[in-house]
């Protein structure tokens, strides 16, 4: 059952065994199994309930409608980041690029080796792996979905020799709208609105939308429930006159990496290790565009569909990526002029990603109701972004660009290989590039010690009883990789623990 908190007129009491904070990649999968061994499981998310009636196709307004402040949520360091998050029933996975990797095992093994993580291993996590991507309908996506975008920078990584592969996606007949980050109008995309989530409605799980969770209840060492109030308005960012509180001996925060520590940090709870809100990493990300003779229509197909990982061990990855010209005016490396005639080209154009495996970090902590976020970029990720700038170049003049256009803001276009050295010399900076960054994590990590982590191995609060954190905040470092799927996964693991163990929690 999902419930519109903007049509609640009384406060409300509820009892719960499990109620869940967010409804997203980690908290969907949690809220089905849970449900499906029998318990009561609420959630509440901030966000509406949005479908294909809901997709229109105008990005700007689907961006107003279900991302958090329309999109603005930005990092300060030595540069500004935007690290856009979705706010809607399904969470971010409503509004992403539906791409899915498993957890690389050298990341595991780096988690065993240098974080103490000994009990969670690529072989256990195998099983859940294998059914996160069955429910979710996970397959490569076929070479004529991925459009003209993505057949060209593949067609330059083979010419110089890279290794690259089509992407696997939660997808079921796909029609390559081209639209996957502003709502599928189709829901081919297999997001938890159209998965998990009916799945765990129809094991009785209870979701209520525009509902802000505010307070963690404890009773002793033990969380005990939560409370909070719905929203109201269009995008449901006013608060009504009405509360909730939910009392359930199990208590999951699934609100991400960014939100989830706010939160906590909120209710002062997880402070003790000194971890909560820091180690934030975020995947940093940008793009190099390039100009082709061609009349490409970038716009047909699916917009994140290959991959290259030739320089994976070197920490960069290079995915597919477009965007409809109301958002792609706003994201240019240019300025005035410089963006009218990039956009009179918007045919012409093709554009690829470049996301940084980072070893720099930030923080999260609140400012007022808001997340304050401080990122700031070492040299080591810095110098990777130079060098995959390069790289991407290099492929599109060997796909047959005639000009490229690097996010380097000193350098407007690049018009043959042979001025590619310019990248190399030029004095660089990380306020000169244009960043986003779409994979926040970090900010709860996991580990056996609790005077290092803030969660254990089973994503339990080491300071807090029955308190679990379920969302990409437990990951120890970058995963180098989208993490959506290894959240699901991760998610599907901790609750078969909690179910597990349920006797020994509740008592």
């Amino acid at each position: 059952m999902i419930i519109d908190g903007r049509k609640i007129d009384k406060d409300l009491k509820l009892e719960a065994d499990v109620v869940i904070i967010g409804s997203g990649a980690g908290g969907a999968p949690a809220a089905y199994r849970l449900a499906k061994a029998g318990k009561k499981v609420i959630i509440v998310e901030e966000g509406g309930h949005f479908t294909k009636e809901h997709f229109n196709g105008n990005a700007y307004e689907m961006v107003k409608l279900m991302y958090r402040d329309a999109g603005s949520i930005l990092s300060l360091g030595n540069t500004g980041i935007v690290i856009p998050l979705g706010k809607t029933l399904g969470g971010t996975t409503t509004i992403n690029s539906g791409t899915m990797f498993r957890t690389p095992d050298e990341v595991i093994r780096e988690w065993q080796e240098h974080y103490g993580i000994k009990t969670i291993t690529s072989e256990k996590l195998e099983p859940y792996f294998k059914e996160v991507e069955e429910i979710t309908h996970t397959m490569e996506v076929p070479w004529e979905l991925m459009g003209r975008n993505n057949q060209l920078f593949a067609i330059g990584a083979e010419k110089l020799g890279f290794h690259g592969f089509t992407l696997k996606r939660n997808m079921k007949n796909c029609e390559g709208s081209g639209l996957c980050p502003f709502g599928c109008p189709i829901d081919a995309k297999q997001a938890m609105h159209v998965t998990y989530i009916p799945l765990s409605e129809q094991s009785g799980a209870t979701y209520y939308t525009y509902a802000h969770a505010e307070k963690i209840i404890t009773k002793g060492p033990k969380a005990a429930g939560i409370s909070g109030y719905f929203l109201k308005g269009k995008y449901g960012v006013e608060p009504s006159n009405y509360k909730f509180e939910i009392n359930a001996p199990v208590v999951i925060v699934a609100a991400g990496a960014i939100l989830t520590p706010l939160l906590l940090q909120k209710n002062k709870i997880g402070k003790s290790s000194g971890w909560l809100g820091k180690n934030l990493r975020i995947h940093p990300a940008a793009k190099v565009m390039g100009y082709f003779e061609e009349n490409l229509e970038s716009w047909k197909g699916i917009p994140q569909a290959y991959c290259v990982d030739e320089f994976s061990n070197e920490g960069i990855i290079f995915e597919g990526f477009w965007i409809p010209p109301s958002m792609l005016s706003i994201a240019l490396p240019a300025f005035g002029k410089g963006i009218k005639k990039m956009m009179l080209d918007y045919n012409h154009l093709a554009g690829f990603g470049i996301m940084v495996h980072d070893s720099s970090s930030g923080k999260v902590k609140p400012f007022g109701n808001a997340p304050f976020i401080t990122y700031k970029m070492n040299k080591e990720d810095l110098e990777k972004f130079r060098r995959a700038i390069k790289i991407a170049s290099e492929v599109y003049f060997a796909a047959g660009a005639k000009k490229i256009y690097p996010p380097i803001f000193s350098l407007e276009e690049i018009t043959s290989p042979s001025k590619l050295s310019s990248i190399d010399t030029i004095k660089l900076k990380p306020d000169m590039l244009e960043l986003s960054a779409f994979h926040p994590m970090g900010t709860a990590k996991m580990g056996s010690d609790p005077k290092d982590s803030v969660v254990d191995e089973n994503l339990e609060m080491h300071e807090v009883n029955n308190l679990f954190i379920i969302d990409a905040s437990i990951f120890p470092t970058s995963l180098g990789v989208n993490p959506q799927e290894s959240i699901m996964a991760f998610s599907s693991y901790a609750t078969d623990k909690i179910i597990e163990r349920w006797d020994k929690l509740v008592k």
